[in-house]
């Protein structure tokens, strides 16, 4: 437990570290900003990008996601890069405590901003338990970018290439509100749909919390995976 506390406050030490790390993690302040304040504004002067707020708002809730995955992401790949790995072979830790123990801050801040973008963000009205519910289930595509570069990406320059990809992955369900084909909804593999929908259906209780479980088994199945790829190629 020492040791996670350390690795955790290492990990905060090396984001304030990186300038470029440092510009990124004000970005979800200004998701909130734009979402708050600016959205508003726009409505009025262009009312006809009115039927896309909720498409905008999910959006927005995605980024900070995005944003503490890019960073945790790195983190693991710089570490494979300076051959920490190997230490980290000898720690008593399974894998995924490992990397859930690491992204708990990330995972914690990326959920309160949400919920303050779905609560003040005045484009739903909802409960304060769906908003809580939504606002941790798009946070979860945190822990599943990270994965996702440290399973599949051999050093950084790999990583930026690949995270390109991700993020056009993870956004790509929202087309469903765009092209009207039933083809779109073969998006549903990617966890990020779940969380689309599940925003969509928040009125109706029934509907969702259909999607949102189904979000949730979705993303739980998701990270294990990814968890036993990585653990593969730390322990290999």
């Amino acid at each position: 437990m020492n040791y996670l506390i350390s690795l955790s406050i290492s990990d905060l030490r090396s984001t304030f570290r990186d300038p470029v790390f440092k510009v990124l993690l004000f970005f979800p302040f200004m998701s909130f900003t734009l979402i708050r304040w600016g959205l508003p504004a726009i409505l009025n002067n262009f009312p006809v990008i009115q039927p896309y707020s909720q498409v905008i708002l999910m959006w927005a809730c995605l980024q900070s996601a995005i944003m503490f995955g890019f960073i945790y992401g790195f983190l693991f790949l710089e570490e494979k890069e300076e051959n920490i790995w190997q230490v980290i072979r000898i720690l008593p830790v399974k894998p995924l405590n490992l990397v859930l123990s690491r992204m708990l801050f990330g995972l914690g801040i990326s959920s309160l901003v949400n919920f303050f973008l779905l609560h003040y963000g005045q484009i739903v009205s909802l409960t304060l338990v769906k908003e809580w519910l939504l606002a941790f289930q798009f946070s979860l595509a945190a822990p599943l970018i990270a994965l996702l570069l440290g399973a599949f990406s051999q050093n950084r320059i790999e990583g930026l290439a690949q995270m390109k990809i991700i993020n056009l992955l993870l956004i790509l369900p929202a087309l469903i509100y765009f092209v009207p084909s039933p083809w779109m909804h073969l998006a549903a593999v990617i966890p990020t749909y779940w969380s689309y929908r599940s925003l969509e259906m928040a009125e109706n209780t029934p509907q969702f919390l259909l999607y949102l479980s189904s979000g949730f088994a979705l993303y739980m199945v998701a990270i294990f995976l990814l968890n036993r790829k990585m653990a593969t190629s730390i322990y290999r």
